[in-house]
Order: C-alpha cells, then sequence, then structure tokens
C-alpha cells in the first residue's frame, strides 16, 4: 500500500497550494488506510465511517499546520487514532435511551472480523487469528488495529506508537506484548470452541454462556484449558499454533466495499448530511470544501459492546447499560462467529446441579482476596465500610429482581449516587461488577484482567470498600463498591 515519501511530500504540498486533484490523490492513497485502522479498532461499529470521513476532512483542513510533509502518513493515522478515542469517550458518557439507542445495535452484515475474512480469502490458522481478535478487550482493540497493519508491513513501530499517542517505542513494545498474549489465548479458546465433539467439562464451563465472545468468557475459557490435558491437545493439533506474525505477513488491506471518490466539488448527500450533523462548524466549512475527495465507504456496522461488568472511570460518569443478551443459541452460530455449542453435542445423562448461592462469608473472601493482591502491589488493605456493602447489596438485589446488568440503572443513575445516598461522603470511587460465578476466587480472578477491573481494585487511592451478591436469573451477580472517603 506504501505510496512514495517523495509522491506524498509533493502532493501535500500541491494540496496546501489548493490544487484539488492533489487532494483527491491524496485521499485515494490514504483512505484504505484509514479505513482498516478505524474499522477494525471499532470492529466496524456504524460510527466507522463517519470517523473515517472526518479524519480525511481534518487532515485536508489541517495541511497548512503540518510542518513536514514527508510526516503526513504518521500525522494521519494520529487523527484517525483520536477520533476512535473521541467515539469511545462519548459512548461511555452518554447513555442514548429508547429507540435513539437502535443506532449502536449490531449488524452481522458489518462485522469487520467477517469482512476480514471474506475480503482477504482467510482461511485456516489466519481465518482463526481474525476470529481471536473477537475475544480482546476494549482497550486492545485501538492497539489492535495499528498492531495488525504493523505486522502487514503497512505501518512503521515509530508510526503505531505515535498512533497510541505518541508514546515511546520501548512502551509500546511492552503493550504490544501484553495484546499478543491476550490474542493467543484467544486463538486458544477459539479452537477448544470449535472442537467436535466438545470436551464435556468445557461444555459445562459454557452453559451459561450467551454465544457473544468476550473478555470475561476467554478468562473463563482459558481457565478451563490450563487443566484439561485433552482441550490442549485439541488446541495444539499435530503442527501446533503458528506464530502471528508470520500469518499476517503479506497480508494486503481490507479494501472498503465501495470506494467511489468524487470528481466534482459537490460532496455526497449522505457525506455532507453526516459532516453537518456530526462536526464542528469550522470542519463542516471544511467538509464543504474538501469532502468531494471523500469516498463512501459503503456498510460496515457492528457494535462490540462495552463488557457489561467493565470498569467506571472514578469520579467520571458510568456507561449505559448494555442490551441484555440474548438467549443460548440451541444450534451452532454461523460461521462469522464463534458457535456457542449446541445442547445436542454432548446432552447431559442428568440436570446440572444448582449452582451455589453466596454467603457474607464468601463476599468477604473476595475483599480478602483482593487485600492480598493489594499487599503486593504495596497498597493498604480495604477497610470494609457497612454503607458501601448496603449499596453494593441493593445495587445487586435490584439487578437481580428487575433483570438488568450494568453500571447505569434503568433510571439512569450511577454509582456515585448509589454510595452517597448510603450516607458515604466520597472524594473517588469505582465500581466492579461480574455475572455467572459463586466462586470468590473466580469474581477475583475476572476482575485482575490487566485492565480496568484490576485497576480499581489496585489502585491505591481507594481506602473503603463494600461487596455484595445476589442470586440473579442469569447467574449470580457480584456487585464491588471502592471509595475514598473526602476527608
Amino acid at each position: 500500500m506504501h505510496i512514495d515519501e517523495g509522491r506524498t511530500t509533493a502532493l501535500v504540498e500541491a494540496a496546501r497550494a489548493g490544487d484539488a486533484q492533489a487532494k483527491d490523490a491524496l485521499v485515494r492513497a490514504y483512505l484504505p488506510l484509514v479505513h482498516n485502522i478505524v474499522g477494525r479498532a471499532l470492529d466496524g461499529h456504524a460510527d466507522t465511517d463517519d470517523i473515517v470521513q472526518e479524519t480525511m476532512v481534518r487532515a485536508l483542513d489541517g495541511l497548512t499546520g503540518l510542518r513536514d510533509p514527508a510526516r503526513f502518513r504518521s500525522w494521519l493515522v494520529a487523527i484517525a487514532m483520536n477520533g476512535v478515542r473521541r467515539r469511545w469517550r462519548e459512548h461511555r458518557q452518554a447513555p442514548v435511551p429508547g429507540l435513539d439507542g437502535a443506532t449502536h445495535l449490531a449488524d452481522p452484515a458489518g462485522d469487520f472480523t467477517e469482512i476480514t475474512i471474506l475480503r482477504l480469502g482467510l482461511s485456516g490458522q489466519r481465518r482463526d487469528v481474525a476470529r481471536a481478535t473477537r475475544w480482546l478487550d476494549e482497550e486492545d482493540r485501538e492497539l489492535l488495529a495499528l498492531w495488525w497493519l504493523e505486522a502487514t508491513g503497512e505501518l512503521t513501530r515509530a508510526e503505531l506508537a505515535e498512533g497510541l499517542g505518541g508514546i515511546s517505542t520501548q512502551h509500546a513494545a511492552v503493550r504490544v506484548q501484553r495484546m499478543k498474549e491476550r490474542l493467543e489465548t484467544g486463538r486458544a479458546v477459539v479452537r477448544a470452541l470449535d472442537a467436535v465433539p466438545l470436551c464435556p467439562g468445557l461444555a459445562e464451563t459454557v452453559t451459561a454462556w450467551d454465544g457473544r465472545p468476550s473478555p470475561l468468557w476467554r478468562k473463563r475459557v482459558a481457565r478451563h484449558l490450563r487443566t484439561c490435558d485433552d482441550c490442549a491437545a485439541r488446541v495444539a493439533g499435530r503442527r501446533g499454533l503458528a506464530p502471528v506474525e508470520g500469518l499476517l505477513v503479506g497480508l494486503g488491506l481490507v479494501p472498503p466495499l465501495a470506494a467511489a471518490v468524487m470528481d466534482g466539488p459537490t460532496p455526497v448527500p449522505l457525506a455532507a448530511e453526516t459532516v453537518s450533523r456530526r462536526t464542528p462548524a469550522g470542519l463542516r466549512r471544511a467538509g464543504l470544501a474538501g469532502a468531494a475527495a471523500v469516498a463512501v465507504l459503503g456498510a460496515v456496522a457492528l457494535l462490540v459492546p462495552q463488557e457489561p461488568h467493565a470498569r467506571v472511570h472514578p469520579g467520571e460518569p458510568a456507561a449505559a447499560p448494555p442490551a441484555a443478551p440474548s438467549p443460548a443459541p440451541t444450534t451452532p452460530a454461523p460461521a462469522t462467529t464463534v458457535a456457542a455449542p449446541a445442547p445436542t453435542t454432548t446432552p447431559p445423562t442428568t440436570p446440572p446441579a444448582p449452582r451455589p448461592t453466596p454467603t457474607p462469608d464468601a463476599e468477604e473472601r473476595v475483599t480478602g482476596l483482593v487485600n492480598r493482591l493489594r499487599a503486593e502491589r504495596g497498597c493498604a488493605p480495604l477497610r470494609v465500610d457497612p454503607r458501601l456493602t448496603a449499596a453494593a447489596r441493593g445495587y445487586a438485589q435490584d439487578m437481580a429482581a428487575r433483570g438488568y446488568f450494568g453500571h447505569a440503572s434503568p433510571e439512569g443513575e450511577h454509582a456515585d449516587k448509589r454510595i452517597t445516598a448510603a450516607g458515604y461522603d466520597w472524594s473517588a470511587w469505582a465500581e466492579n461488577l461480574d455475572r455467572g460465578t459463586a466462586d470468590p476466587a473466580s469474581v477475583v480472578d475476572d476482575w485482575t484482567d490487566g485492565a480496568m477491573h484490576e485497576e480499581n481494585m489496585l489502585d491505591c487511592r481507594y481506602r473503603d470498600t463494600g461487596v455484595a451478591s445476589a442470586p440473579g436469573p442469569g447467574g449470580t451477580i457480584w456487585v464491588q463498591k471502592l471509595a475514598a472517603p473526602l476527608s
């Protein structure tokens, strides 16, 4: 895909001077790169087209501020990633109730993973790698979008580091390694769930799974794989798993579904309407002047919902509750997803034993296990505060009674209001949620994810906690409140 740097420099300089053909040439050359970065970071969410267009418009409008034309590509990557991060922030901070939330629902036709498989003709282990990306944490997606392109030869490590916010290449290397470890776990999960017949122990593990890949279920399946020799042998196969980089080398960019670049000065109506709806006035003027060169990319519209037990940033509004999960499928899912095990694969001979209901002792064990982790980090132990425990218990019981699961109640209330109502004056707070297990060690293991939950538990600012659980229709619901007193 790489365009010659000398040609890029010449095009940037000509575009600065107002050459419309040079602007068109820049968009034609770099639109596929931006499409791949944004599409993979958002996994084809409906906002993908808007952010791609916004990125190109911002780049064209800001050419006069680019000091070194030879850095156009790395500068464009940074603009695209800023757009992705802005979209994540808006999604977390702005719950969308009612029918307006339909724009955030998944459209299987827009699954960027499936688009990658189909348009690049992936098969075998390459196809499994693409499917494994569905099991990554949300925080890994922007890194994956850049690292995938680095592995395929489209970006350099320096450009990847700049796209991550200008971090050092050494820091970028550490982040890439951690992401690759989770990707390797995802590959193992994909293989284990594809096995026919399914391992009986694994079938029992995923009984409550709704069939949608998520970091939580990646950890639970991986926990089983670590103790099951049969599954380990199936995952390794006869030849084992090939290195990911070797599987991606030589792959091209995923082409946009439709890339009809305009020749005249009039923007495509859909593009102009989108820009005017989503961008500030200055950028809108740039769109009218330069969006003639922006391609319309077609239908790429899959939301990867935020994990419902995901962390709430301390002191910030919590995320909106996700849509209720669909019932577990009774037949294998299409090839575009990792299929849930069909009940007919390993029919149980006896009804499964009911899951035990956690006791207050189990809730205390959660805090004890968390304090053990905090001691390793050098943090003071959390103190059990009855007010936080009451707030946690009330919220767990409310979710169980009314059948929802998320950081925001149906009324839009978040943990800060619940903690305040319990009489605790806080200066910082956080909340972790989990569902589906009655074992305290498994709950803490779910939260020890190297990301949001773990940061909450091991944040030395927090001094007090309250943990509670309640049996619900989807399994035991756990709520952990963490807070620092006002004074």
